[in-house]
């Protein structure tokens, strides 16, 4: 997936959607809030990494006109509980939470009927179920005057990995239970860090963010585009 300056930094706005056959999920495309391919870009973007398990989610309200006509899309907030933090930046924007709220993949509202949405191989983050998470604070802003909260975001599409058990990998992925790592192709285009992770413990993960060096931080926040 592409990190782009304008993209879903602020609001995880969706820019495409395609159906699965056979009544599964809609598959959603849209664009990384910052680069996060990399043990380099964890640590140069991040504030945390934490074990986080989602314990309750809910959907948000239609606006009026979506409701009406039957067609758009539902968004979910989830409830995270931090289990662990299992690193932080040497100058993270803010103390690592406890808790805190997601904003997670929802529903694509089609003829007045709700479908699952999910990116494409990547966790909706559902309830009961556990992940390792790359985080960054992002302070309050007013954006087209319109006031948003301070809030806790994942850098993209790779920095939330499904960890139910041991092994990083295991888990859920596109609204599935995955019972066993996948084998990534280390040859692949796409080839992240989450791949390169799958199948290996946290504290190998932990090993290699403390062996990246940090870059220097491009302005891909929500700062960028505050308006007053």
């Amino acid at each position: 997936m592409q990190w782009t300056l304008v993209g879903a930094a602020l609001t995880g706005l969706v820019v495409g959607t395609a159906g699965c056959a056979g009544g599964g999920p809609v598959t959603a495309e849209g664009s990384d809030r910052y680069p996060n391919a990399t043990a380099e870009d964890w640590v140069t973007y991040a504030d945390h990494v934490v074990i986080a398990t989602a314990v309750d989610d809910e959907a948000l309200p239609l606006d009026g006109e979506d409701e009406a006509n039957g067609e758009g899309s539902v968004d979910r907030m989830v409830t995270m509980r931090v289990d662990d933090v299992v690193w932080t930046s040497a100058d993270p924007r803010h103390d690592a939470p406890t808790t805190f709220e997601w904003s997670g993949w929802g529903w694509s509202l089609q003829d007045g009927e709700r479908i699952e949405m999910t990116g494409a191989d990547e966790p909706r983050v559902e309830v009961d179920h556990t992940y390792v998470m790359a985080l960054v604070y992002e302070p309050g802003f007013t954006d087209g005057g319109t006031r948003y909260p301070a809030s806790w975001r994942g850098l993209g599409s790779d920095s939330v990995i499904p960890y139910d058990g041991t092994e990083l990998g295991v888990g859920e992925v596109q609204g599935s239970v995955r019972s066993k790592p996948p084998s990534p192709d280390p040859d692949a285009v796409d080839h992240s860090l989450d791949d390169e992770m799958t199948g290996k413990r946290v504290d190998e993960l932990v090993t290699a963010l403390n062996d990246a060096t940090p870059g220097t931080r491009g302005d891909f926040g929500p700062v960028w585009r505050t308006n007053g």
